[in-house]
């Protein structure tokens, strides 16, 4: 495993992308403390001022092109392992398909990108502030850290750099367990942390906006719907609004 940090860069996504357009598939990960080309789904600005998190880890996939989407279920879970070292876990919730969230905000995000024989993981976490001016709740790592926590001879909190060591380490291990398991105890250790689970949603699917109960996630990590009228409906892409 490779670590490259830079201080700042347009994006973490696109460096390790080049990367694989020239053939090397890493494993590596780039960490960079700006950006100022980041971005999240759907092509969205990904707030990357310093002293938050970014950072992209590239592997090499040998497994069937149509579980690579499963991967973001991987990096959902390592994502919650890591930050359960810094905070309550029981706070931590995942929502579909790829944020995490602390209390009820949105913490952090994952990007999945893939190409033949590779794919990309791209994480952004709120580490020491946020933006204040979306649509839905948002919070960062250090409004649930104590003072007491910060200021140890040893605080809990050191900087992105361990975590990013953290993180690809769980998840290395969340990719050899579904590649030995499949997706049965990925799918199970995510539907523990599932935020609103048993619960009515809504989800933008872009030209539409559906709501019913989140009854579980698919064997494709699709999410699965009961509707009004008692019928199921799995939805592969979508926004889950908060």
């Amino acid at each position: 495993m490779r670590f490259l940090h830079s201080e700042h860069v347009g994006s973490t996504q696109n460096i390790v992308k080049d990367y694989a357009a020239k053939g090397d598939f890493g494993p590596l990960w780039v960490r960079a403390d700006s950006q100022d080309a980041g971005r999240g789904r759907n092509g969205r600005v990904w707030f990357s001022e310093k002293g938050n998190f970014y950072a992209s880890g590239l592997y090499s996939w040998t497994g069937a092109v149509a579980d690579k989407p499963l991967m973001s279920f991987v990096a959902a879970n390592a994502l919650a392992k890591t930050l359960s070292t810094y905070i309550d876990s029981d706070l931590i919730r995942l929502k579909w398909p790829n944020d995490v969230l602390v209390d009820g905000a949105k913490i952090a995000g994952i990007l999945l990108e893939a190409g033949e024989g590779w794919l990309s993981i791209g994480v952004g976490i709120n580490l020491e502030h946020h933006p204040d001016d979306l649509p839905y709740p948002v919070t960062h790592l250090l409004e649930h850290i104590s003072e007491a926590d910060l200021n140890k001879p040893e605080p809990i909190y050191a900087g992105p750099e361990p975590i990013l060591a953290q993180l690809a380490h769980n998840i290395g291990q969340g990719m050899a367990e579904l590649k030995i398991e499949g997706f049965v105890a990925t799918r199970r250790t995510w539907l523990a942390k599932a935020a609103r689970l048993g619960e009515e949603i809504s989800v933008n699917l872009g030209g539409e906006t559906v709501t019913g109960k989140f009854e579980t996630i698919g064997k494709n990590g699709a999410l699965r719907l009961r509707l009004p009228d008692n019928t199921l409906r799995d939805v592969m892409a979508g926004d889950v609004l908060l």
